[in-house]
């Protein structure tokens, strides 16, 4: 099963054809995307891959998922969780076995304030998910955390101009709690576990200033062994479709 995670940016309106072309260069078998604010872009891009796809509209944002396997199962977090200031798409996929995805976008900014509302967010997340994980059920939550990891290697210069701010006003750092507290609950970032050098040295947003890691693949219940071909999508037209680059994970 090949996943992609793609934050599309306010809706993706008017880059139809740079998202397509970005997403179908991967081939994957699953799409997570958040920002997808756009019902009609979502299905015109679902119609253009050839997939299935569901559409969650959150208390902000919203999520989506396309798939060329069945979509078995859904629900929309967002609308039973007020909390969640964004949106959390929770999609049951059947591609050879069962895959529970979750589609994830929490609170932006990069101050301490910030850092505390993702901090209830996540709390939300994980008690969502905790009956996989005492079940033992194999599950991944893939989107944008808004979150920086504590092993990343941030360079402030190389953030955005309001990263930098929020920089100086936390006092020369940036908090790293959020992605901590998924780590501590059992997950595994998929990039690390593939590519260490990349975990802690790749940006995945802005597109223009690329300093920060804040888009991730969790898995949990999932062999590490399993795990291939993490990555971050750099290719042609990834600059121009999005403010994100989008990430990708092989399961085996």
């Amino acid at each position: 099963m090949r996943l992609l995670s793609y934050n599309m940016l306010d809706g993706g309106g008017g880059r139809e054809e740079l998202l397509d072309r970005v997403i179908e260069s991967q081939q994957p078998d699953v799409v997570a995307l958040v920002e997808a604010d756009d019902p009609d872009v979502v299905s015109r891009l679902a119609r253009q891959l050839e997939m299935d796809f569901i559409h969650a509209p959150g208390n902000s944002k919203a999520s989506a998922l396309l798939s060329r396997p069945p979509i078995v199962e859904t629900i929309n977090h967002a609308l039973l969780h007020p909390q969640l200031t964004k949106s959390l798409l929770e999609a049951t996929v059947m591609a050879g076995e069962e895959w529970i995805i979750g589609a994830v976008h929490l609170h932006a900014r990069a101050t301490e304030e910030d850092e505390k509302v993702r901090e209830r967010e996540i709390a939300e997340v994980l008690r969502i998910f905790e009956p996989y994980r005492e079940a033992g059920r194999p599950h991944l939550l893939a989107g944008d955390f808004n979150a920086n990891a504590p092993y990343q290697r941030i360079d402030p210069m190389r953030c955005k101009p309001s990263t930098r701010e929020a920089w100086q006003a936390n006092g020369g750092y940036i908090p790293r709690r959020v992605v901590q507290r998924v780590l501590d609950a059992g997950y595994l970032d998929s990039l690390r576990v593939v590519d260490p050098a990349s975990a802690e040295t790749a940006g995945t947003f802005s597109t223009e200033f690329p300093g920060q890691r804040v888009d991730y693949i969790f898995t949990f219940g999932v062999d590490p062994s399993r795990l291939r071909n993490a990555r971050i999508i750099y290719d042609p037209p990834a600059r121009e479709a999005s403010d994100h680059y989008p990430i990708l994970l092989d399961v085996a």
